[in-house]
């Protein structure tokens, strides 16, 4: 039996911008967004159909790259991947505070943004020392320190979506299900309105 607050989709991407328009038509006008793997597919349709409901909208981005050689490697990605909405981000650097909603990776030791394990469960945000096992997915240098907002920030929205895809992040999702205390992420499963929204190859259900 599924846990009340995860879906298995049939379509990750269409479901995911599917709940976006709602809560936009709903009043919110401005959303975190993640870098990464998992969200590419969903900013490519997003760039293919150009929805109305994203016009306007303040897109926020959640974390990136502070220190060495790819600093900013996720400014970068978002001006590859969502290039005909560059205008409307606030980069990280220029971060004023929360926003309505948001749509969250999850990282494989269970870290949202740069919200790391090793840092307190009531993090807002700031400069954090990345772990080894992001250095490594991300294929960075060490030491290396990042810019991110922390799960007290994403707390504050009104609504969170996380989205997760692939096999990789089948023990992961398995973890969170179960609520593990070890994963940052477990911190957003005390939310008043949290999804997290999965494909078929991240579920073991």
């Amino acid at each position: 039996m599924l846990p009340p607050f995860l879906r298995v989709a049939n379509d990750l991407n269409q479901e995911a911008s599917e709940w976006l328009a709602r809560h936009i038509a709903e009043g919110a006008r401005s959303v975190f967004l993640p870098a990464g793997k998992t969200p590419e597919k969903l900013y490519a349709l997003w760039e293919k159909e150009r929805p109305k409901f994203l016009e306007g909208a303040t897109l926020k981005q959640i974390d990136d790259v502070l220190t060495g050689p790819q600093a900013g490697v996720f400014k970068k990605f978002f001006e590859e991947h969502l290039p005909s909405y560059t205008g409307q981000f606030e980069w990280i650097d220029r971060a004023d505070g929360g926003a309505d909603v948001a749509i969250l990776g999850l990282g494989l030791n269970g870290h949202i943004a740069f919200h790391e394990p090793s840092l307190p469960t009531n993090f807002y945000g700031g400069c954090v020392e990345l772990t080894e096992i992001t250095r490594r997915t991300l294929g960075l240098g060490e030491p290396t320190w990042g810019l991110t907002y922390g799960a007290s920030t994403f707390m504050q929205c009104r609504s969170i979506l996380m989205i997760a895809s692939g096999e990789s992040k089948r023990d992961v999702v398995a973890r969170l299900s179960q609520a593990s205390p070890t994963l940052p992420a477990s911190v957003l499963l005390e939310h008043r309105d949290f999804t997290l929204l999965i494909d078929g190859a991240a579920s073991t259900f």
